[in-house]
């Protein structure tokens, strides 16, 4: 019985394997956003990002209920920055809308590394607030910004960001 299960167990782990394989090679990166900065003090870091060779595709995307974009972001800081970074998205002349958060605690953090160090990864699902910004206004371009919250002075570490895209991949939500 015992070695029943081990093989059902291994045959399970590699079917999960193979599924997480199929899903990542589905994804596609279509906008590739510049390194980011905030800088220890600041409290606030907007980005301007390029869409009109992508534009079409992204809204497609964001309507379509078989797939998610997301916005994908390796951050790090080199200490704890003692504040969490609200994330939203915007078009010209329009509201910005959230579409999450980035707080490090221990992973992403430099002086917090055990062994060798990596970036956190920040993967926030941004469909919906992405086709209400998109479908409201025809702009070639979109705003990130990253603002601090949570502290009561300015943060105390800058966060940096050496990777960040927006991807198209299969739904990753009910």
């Amino acid at each position: 019985m015992t070695k029943r299960c081990g093989i059902r167990v291994s045959i399970i782990a590699v079917g999960i394997a193979v599924a997480t394989l199929a899903a990542h090679a589905q994804t596609k990166s279509v906008v590739q956003i510049a390194p980011v900065t905030v800088a220890a003090g600041a409290t606030e870091k907007m980005v301007i990002v390029d869409i009109r060779a992508s534009r079409v595709e992204l809204l497609a995307a964001a309507r379509n209920r078989q797939q998610d974009v997301t916005l994908e972001l390796d951050v790090e800081a080199e200490r704890p920055p003692g504040a969490f970074y609200e994330v939203t998205i915007g078009a010209p002349r329009q509201p910005a809308v959230n579409v999450g958060n980035i707080a490090l605690f221990g992973a992403g953090i430099r002086s917090e590394a055990r062994g060798e160090f990596r970036p956190a990864h920040v993967q926030l699902v941004i469909s919906d607030q992405l086709a209400a910004v998109l479908g409201g206004a025809l702009t070639d371009t979109m705003s990130i910004t990253f603002t601090a919250r949570g502290t009561q002075g300015a943060p105390a570490s800058a966060l940096t960001i050496n990777k960040g895209e927006i991807v198209i991949g299969p739904r990753l939500r009910q």
